[in-house]
């Protein structure tokens, strides 16, 4: 079966995952990452567009599949200096497109389940936020010597022997020479 393949555009936010499954529809498109709330509210800025090669289709064991990737770049607090530090996320995905929980539990472990609808619709947008989202650090950071934080130099503890401090123990002697 050729499967069809959709030209560079903006991906459709809702499709029907098992009609396109049959086709083996492919998308290279991009989501504006402004229209993506979650992740918005997730970092301090989004620079770019995510933009998704995905494709549908069905593997050897005839599961519903969608997989694929989807890259960006967001700006989010470096957690050393706590300045802005821009940072490309990716990530690729194996999923399995199921109707229930029961379908859920058939999947072979290597495909994480995604349910649609009993029409087989699905929110496609929702799905690469997710993804998106899964892939943020949970700490970022600049670049090994490229943080802004500067650390205080060290200074080597000098002991000064002019400096004679009161044992503590004296009072002790005291006491027992009487």
């Amino acid at each position: 079966m050729m499967s069809r393949t959709m030209a560079e555009a903006q991906l459709p936010k809702r499709v029907d995952a098992v009609k396109l499954v049959t086709v083996g529809q492919q998308f290279s498109a991009d989501i504006d990452s402004k229209q993506l709330t979650r992740l918005n509210e997730a970092v301090e800025d989004c620079v770019a567009p995510v933009h998704c090669e995905i494709r549908f289709e069905r593997d050897q064991e005839k599961h519903r599949l969608l997989q694929g990737s989807c890259n960006t770049s967001v700006v989010m607090i470096c957690q050393r200096c706590l300045g802005n530090v821009t940072i490309p996320v990716e990530s690729s995905f194996q999923l399995g497109l199921v109707f229930d929980d029961d379908q859920a539990k058939q999947l072979p472990k290597r495909f994480e389940p995604v349910e649609v609808d009993e029409n087989g619709q699905l929110d496609l947008w929702s799905v690469m936020e997710d993804e998106v989202l899964l892939a943020l650090p949970m700490f970022p950071t600049h670049p090994e010597g490229d943080c802004q934080f500067k650390q205080p130099e060290s200074k080597p503890e000098t002991t000064d022997s002019d400096d004679k401090r009161p044992n503590p123990f004296d009072v002790l002697a005291k006491l027992k020479q009487k």
